[in-house]
């Protein structure tokens, strides 16, 4: 008995002819670049820059990879300052006007060994100033020879000073005085008059002097008690001075006829000052006081 045929359509198997695969020349082999190991950098880092983990160069703050090896900063460490570098004086950024050079050829040699020579000198003073006052101490003649030799340069240049210094006349003088000796007879120019006032140590005695113009009162010259009857009265001995610059200063005065000069260091630009009597050098019976002269001499 025949087998039966089915009722299905049998599938047709196509048989699919393989694509032709195009032929491939040999290529040549390419040579893998040298991985970058990391060496000393190439350049001074500088504080600040970024130190590339995998060549180890420095780079400017401002990059985000590396300009020799091309690596990601990301894992970089900053240089830092080191402490005794922070104590060194530093300049700020040198600025320059637009279109003009920082140098030109050989200047930067120039400078740099000028430089070089001004650090050394700099170096060498302060060297032989350190040492100089090493010796000064540890040995007394050279420290009484330096004291000796630059008093004696003070008293060069206040003469260079007390030269260019001229006398200074009072415009107008008030005070308080006793008959024929007024305030005035006390900045006359003449030793053998003198005002005489009244003193008391419960009242006042001062006198006020007015300028033409503002001066710098430099030194005062004072002739103490009267010429003609020194020991009949008594002599200042401390005066106060005060200023139109709201400055004062006090000064003393020897029991002596003798011209006595006193240095001011407060009268800078003064119209007027007064001058008030402290205390005196007392006279034996006399209620009163005397002063023969007082020369002004300042700038201005």
């Amino acid at each position: 008995m025949a087998a039966p045929r089915s009722t299905d359509a049998a599938k047709l198997v196509v048989p699919v002819q393989p694509s032709e695969v195009p032929e491939i020349e040999p290529q040549q082999v390419k040579e893998r670049p040298a991985p970058i190991r990391r060496t000393a950098p190439t350049e001074k880092l500088r504080p600040g820059d970024l130190v590339c983990p995998e060549c180890g160069t420095g780079n400017p703050p401002t990059r985000k990879f590396c300009s020799r090896c091309g690596e990601s900063l990301a894992a970089a460490q900053t240089v830092k300052v080191r402490w005794w570098h922070r104590l060194r004086f530093r300049r700020g950024p040198r600025t320059m006007q637009a279109g003009s050079r920082p140098s030109r050829p050989g200047d930067s040699r120039v400078k740099h060994a000028a430089t070089s020579t001004v650090r050394r000198l700099r170096a060498a003073v302060s060297v032989l100033l350190v040492t100089f006052a090493v010796l000064c101490g540890i040995y007394p003649p050279l420290r009484t020879y330096v004291v000796q030799q630059a008093s004696n340069v003070k008293q060069k240049v206040r003469g260079v000073a007390d030269s260019a210094l001229t006398p200074v006349r009072p415009a107008a003088v008030q005070g308080t005085a006793g008959p024929g000796h007024p305030a005035r007879a006390a900045f006359d120019t003449f030793s053998n008059t003198a005002w005489i006032a009244p003193w008391s140590e419960k009242a006042t005695t001062r006198l006020t002097v007015r300028l033409d113009h503002a001066v710098a009162l430099r030194k005062l010259i004072v002739r103490n008690g009267d010429a003609k009857n020194y020991a009949g009265h008594s002599r200042p001995a401390a005066l106060e001075l005060q200023y139109s610059n709201e400055k004062s200063e006090s000064v003393t005065l020897a029991d002596s006829p003798e011209p006595q000069e006193i240095a001011l260091h407060d009268a800078v630009g003064v119209s007027q000052f007064t001058i008030t009597v402290i205390t005196v050098y007392p006279a034996q019976g006399a209620h009163d006081l005397a002063v023969s002269e007082i020369e002004l001499f300042g700038i201005g």
